[in-house]
């Protein structure tokens, strides 16, 4: 097994049992978080600059119950391309088309003038991070204004913090504090820069970040669950924003 399908499962495992230490029946907890819903009264992980689709941060909003949510992947799911294709269409006819290039080096001078107001107090630290591990300023400042609206102090129901919304697990990973904003975010560009090795391709390094390595590779491709093309989406749409062609 993908020793990161592992990590993933683990952090969902974790989940589950914050939830079940609610006053609701675990057998209820349990169906609920299956499905990638909180139970009732629960609330949702508090969202940034754009409404996330209901589920967990990084598995499938629903259909194949509690293997698909721990372990980030849906059973049987076929792939409609492959990672050396320019463009990769999920079964709902979406498509990510970039080139190999995207996701690296320097950004333009002025590239942080079109972040939102939120975003420019943290340019410099974002340029910073991403610079020492080789990653597009703009690309880590699209995932952190997906991630958490550029709040520091985000956290979800799973247990994910800060600017780039870390598991504990991953970050003692990569020997960053999660808790610590710079370090937030050098573990971030660190993790990004890792999937754009792995993958080659911005869409699916992103894709990577949202649901995880291990079901980006089960699926050929970007994962077929509404959560994760919806997360893509929104990371590839501000990255245009910021001067990016895709």
């Amino acid at each position: 097994m993908d020793l990161s399908a592992v990590a993933d499962a683990s952090a969902r495992v974790s989940e589950i049992c914050q939830r079940a230490a609610s006053p609701w029946s675990f057998a209820s907890v349990l169906n609920q978080v299956s499905q990638g819903a909180p139970p009732d009264g629960v609330p949702p992980q508090a969202d940034t600059a754009t409404a996330a689709p209901a589920g967990s941060r990084d598995g499938s909003s629903g259909g194949n119950g509690l293997t698909s949510y721990l372990f980030g992947q849906r059973l049987g799911s076929v792939p409609a391309g492959s990672a050396a294709d320019g463009m990769y269409g999920v079964g709902s006819g979406i498509a990510f088309v970039t080139g190999s290039g995207i996701g690296r080096g320097a950004a333009p001078a002025g590239w942080a003038d079109a972040l939102p107001a939120a975003g420019r107090p943290w340019a410099g630290a974002i340029d910073a991070a991403a610079t020492k591990a080789g990653v597009d300023p703009r690309l880590l400042a699209a995932i952190t204004r997906a991630e958490s609206g550029f709040n520091p102090g985000a956290l979800s129901v799973a247990g994910a913090v800060g600017l780039t919304q870390l598991m504990p697990g991953t970050a003692a990973g990569l020997g960053v504090d999660p808790t610590v904003p710079v370090a937030n975010l050098e573990g971030g560009a660190r993790y990004i820069s890792g999937q754009l090795d792995s993958f080659g391709r911005v869409d699916l390094a992103v894709a990577a970040y949202n649901a995880g390595p291990g079901a980006v590779r089960q699926a050929g491709g970007v994962p077929d669950y509404p959560e994760t093309q919806a997360y893509v989406r929104r990371v590839l749409g501000y990255y245009q924003q910021l001067g990016e062609t895709l």
